[in-house]
Formats: structure tokens, C-alpha cells, sequence
């Protein structure tokens, strides 16, 4: 019986080490791979911890595609960003359909959030897919063209695969998508919904992004005030989304990033909660990205919390 236990007890042992030598070995396989969990569960909230910090290189050339030649001329001030990413269930819907991600990679960071719509099992799976498709996408074709092209690619192949998985399941799913790719002291920008992209820089907050949503145009024909539009009952009414049968319009943007200046990518949990004046109060007062990202879900939350809300920050230090 004591020789029983005894082998139980090793064999249990064996086991334990097998597991831990099968994590070392993927991050030896993996060394450059920082990419935030994939989903929140019920109420559950993620946040990647410790917030990651990298060096970016002044010419976004040497970034993307292959080291230059040496060039006689003055060498500009380094810089890095460091970034931190949080989702949150919010405090009326039951699951979280938002999906993010930040990932370093040899050719640059990319971030992205997701609002996945259709309703559980269907929202959920258009956000995961549309995510998990353009990131792929992006990561085999980095720094084989200009930048903006292969973000616009990637969306248009996870277009292809939310509707795929639609097609297969009887499904009318969707879902939003804001790609962000960092690559020397440039962000390039793709989007298609009403997930944002935001620039915050000097005493002032600029949102880069379009919403794809009725509302918006409503208001670009001075039908509406954007206050009245964050508070119209159908402002989540969007006529472009990824999951759309016929040709996708991809929006593309380009934004200098500047030292002390900081990126804003959320969902509309986030935005349709807590005003733009609002938010730029919170990085006014809090310097740090993990603080900053927690203190907009909380005021998101404190102020309804009707949706989920997802905010990555990329700070430029």
C-alpha cells in the first residue's frame, strides 16, 4: 500500500515537470509573442499585466522593412511605447462579445478591439474570428508592402471569414474592427464600425476614426449634435460592418506619434458612456497606462455600464 502511494506521489511529480518543461519550450518557440487573452467570461474582467514597453526607431522605414545603409545625419531622440489593454462585461449584459489584442512583433506592435454583434455564440464568434483573422494576416505579410495596404487586406480577409462562418451557420452575425499598427513613429490605422481610434497629445484629444453608424451621418449633415447622436437610442445602428455580403470600404488613417502623446483604441462601451472631455481628463490625470486603462472602465461603469467595454492605451514615452 506504501509503495502504491509512493509511486502514485512520482508519477504525479513526472507529470508536474513534464508540464512546466512544455511551457519553457513554447516560450523559447515563441520569444516575441505578447498577445492579451482572447476573450472576457462572464463578468470577468482582462488585463495584460505588467504593462509592456518597447523601443520604437525614429524612421519607420527601418521598422517595416530592412535596416538602412548608414546615413551621415543627426540621430533624432528614442523613444518606446508602453501599453495596456482591459475588457469588461459592464454592469447589464451577461457576456462579453468585445474581443482585444496587442501583439509586438519584429516589424512592429499591432492593437486591435473588436464588438462582435448577433447576440451570444454569434457576436462572440464574429469578434474572436475577425480578430484572430486580420492579426494572422498582418503577421504573414508584415513589412512586404506599405503598411496601410496590409492592414486594409487583413480586414478584408477577416470580412471574409466572419461571413464564411456566418454562411456555415445560418448566422447573421457582425462585428466591428480597429486595427492599429504601430511601426516606427507612425501608427497606421484601419477601421470599419464604430470601434475608435483616438490621439491624445498637448491638451487635446482627437478621435482619428469615423463612425460607420447612421447616427454619425446624421450628424455630418447638421440633422443632429453629437451629444444627441451618443444619446440616441438607435446610435448602435451601423451600416457597415465586417460580415457584410458585396464590396467593404476600409477606412485608413496615419497619425505621427510624438513623446508624451498617447493612443486610444475602444469599443462603444467605452465612448457612448464617458464623453471625449471626460476621457481626456483622465489622462491628464493619470500618467500611468495601466491606471489610465482601469479608471476609463471604471467611469464607464459607473456611469450606466451598458455595454461591454473594451480601451487599449499606447503611450508614446
Amino acid at each position: 500500500m506504501a509503495m502504491s502511494i509512493m509511486q502514485e506521489r512520482e508519477r504525479a511529480m513526472m507529470q508536474g515537470w513534464k508540464k512546466c518543461l512544455e511551457r519553457i519550450f513554447m516560450k523559447l518557440m515563441h520569444p516575441d509573442r505578447h498577445e492579451s487573452p482572447a476573450k472576457a467570461k462572464t463578468g470577468e474582467t482582462i488585463v495584460l499585466q505588467p504593462a509592456y514597453t518597447k523601443r520604437l526607431k525614429p524612421d519607420p522605414a527601418e521598422v517595416w522593412q530592412e535596416p538602412r545603409p548608414k546615413q551621415s545625419k543627426p540621430v533624432p531622440e528614442e523613444t518606446s511605447i508602453v501599453w495596456c489593454g482591459l475588457t469588461d462585461t459592464g454592469r447589464v449584459r451577461t457576456h462579453n462579445e468585445d474581443y482585444f489584442s496587442c501583439i509586438d512583433m519584429r516589424q512592429g506592435s499591432l492593437f486591435l478591439v473588436a464588438d462582435g454583434m448577433g447576440g451570444h455564440d454569434a457576436g462572440e464568434v464574429a469578434s474572436r474570428i475577425a480578430a484572430e483573422s486580420a492579426a494572422r494576416e498582418v503577421r504573414a505579410y508584415a513589412g512586404t508592402g506599405d503598411p496601410k495596404t496590409v492592414l486594409e487586406l487583413a480586414v478584408l480577409q477577416a470580412n471574409a471569414d466572419v461571413l464564411k462562418e456566418a454562411n456555415s451557420k445560418g448566422s447573421n452575425m457582425g462585428t466591428t474592427l480597429n486595427l492599429v499598427l504601430v511601426a516606427g513613429d507612425k501608427a497606421y490605422i484601419a477601421n470599419v464600425g464604430d470601434s475608435r481610434s483616438y490621439w491624445i497629445e498637448n491638451g487635446t484629444i482627437k478621435r482619428i476614426t469615423e463612425d460607420h453608424s447612421l447616427v454619425e451621418k446624421l450628424v455630418s449633415l447638421g440633422k443632429m449634435t453629437r451629444e444627441e447622436a451618443r444619446k440616441h437610442p438607435k446610435s448602435n445602428v451601423l451600416y457597415r460592418t465586417i460580415g457584410s455580403e458585396g464590396p467593404l470600404t476600409v477606412d485608413l488613417f496615419q497619425v505621427l506619434l510624438r513623446k508624451g502623446g498617447s493612443l486610444l483604441l475602444c469599443t462603444d462601451g467605452l465612448w457612448g458612456e464617458v464623453t471625449d472631455e471626460a476621457m481626456h481628463e483622465i489622462f491628464k490625470t493619470e500618467k500611468d497606462v495601466k491606471k489610465a486603462c482601469a479608471r476609463l472602465i471604471r467611469t464607464a461603469n459607473e456611469n450606466g455600464g451598458k455595454d461591454n467595454i473594451t480601451a487599449i492605451v499606447v503611450k508614446v514615452v
